[in-house]
């Protein structure tokens, strides 16, 4: 099995220079925990999750307005959709992650999260691996 088999293919994203209520607002309509940002192109330059907004933009901020780019975690983890599901779910145990972005010729493809390896019974171990290590993650 493949990332393309399992990947959420419907991701709403925001564009580079959104102000961070943007991505809140996603996070908000969809009951999601991450957004990408993208360039006009759809090409992935980061991703804001409800942690980078709580530790970034949270009582740092100030009451400045801030953009997703101020925010934004820049070096993600990513999977292809060709990649082995296997593969993928081992990265995301490896980097102690929840969701991968699935990027395909530099542009968002997808997002996989544990969700989608959950609803197949077989990525019981897999998923035990990476809830453990997202928990004992260092910040």
């Amino acid at each position: 099995m493949i990332v393309k088999d399992l990947m959420t293919t419907s991701v709403t994203w925001v564009k580079s220079g959104s102000p961070a209520a943007a991505a809140v607002n996603i996070m908000r309509a969809e009951d999601v925990g991450i957004v990408p940002v993208c360039d006009v192109q759809g090409h992935l330059l980061g991703v804001v999750t409800d942690r980078d907004i709580l530790m970034r933009c949270g009582l740092a901020g100030g009451g400045k307005v801030r953009t997703v780019d101020d925010i934004m975690s820049r070096n993600i983890v990513c999977a292809a959709p060709k990649d082995n599901i296997h593969d993928a779910a081992l990265k995301m145990s490896e980097f102690g992650v929840r969701r991968l972005p699935v990027v395909e010729n530099e542009k968002l493809a997808g997002m996989l999260s544990l969700k989608d390896l959950a609803s197949k019974r077989i990525f019981t171990a897999e998923i035990g691996h990476i809830i453990y290590n997202v928990c004992n993650k260092k910040p």
